[in-house]
């Protein structure tokens, strides 16, 4: 059995809720707190776009397929990796498959290694003091 699509919901996330319910509050406590100069601009401006994002009241462009003219509407995405977890994602796996596809040698095997902080600054060489001998 084929898997169905189902477009998902940004309207309904819980980062959706409390960005659309806290935004101007939190952008107010922050002009506050910084006497006016608040939040960068770009800042503000992904917050924005993050609330306008998978929104079809927003744009959206209708697909349709050329064999059986079946339909979908697919909305604009805000395209930021800041704060949409969809768009971050998506730009995530572009960037893997770029890497596997295009810039990874693919008749070399490869090994990730993953050091944690820790060991490292204990790995570190620690030289003596200027003069100590």
């Amino acid at each position: 059995m084929a898997a169905t699509y189902v477009p998902r919901s940004p309207t309904t996330g819980v980062l959706y809720g409390v960005v659309r319910t806290h935004l101007a509050e939190f952008l107010a406590a922050v002009d506050a707190e910084t006497d006016g100069s608040g939040l960068p601009g770009f800042v503000v401006h992904e917050f924005r776009k993050f609330l306008r994002c998978g929104v079809l009241s927003h744009g959206f462009c209708r697909v349709r397929c050329g064999d059986c003219a079946f339909e979908r509407l697919v909305p604009f995405s805000c395209k930021a990796r800041e704060i949409c977890p969809s768009c971050g994602g998506r730009r995530m796996a572009e960037r893997a498959a770029h890497l596997v596809d295009h810039v990874l040698p693919a008749d070399v095997p490869l090994r990730q290694r993953f050091t944690p902080r820790r060991s490292r600054r204990h790995r570190r060489v620690r030289m003596p003091p200027r003069g100590a001998a």
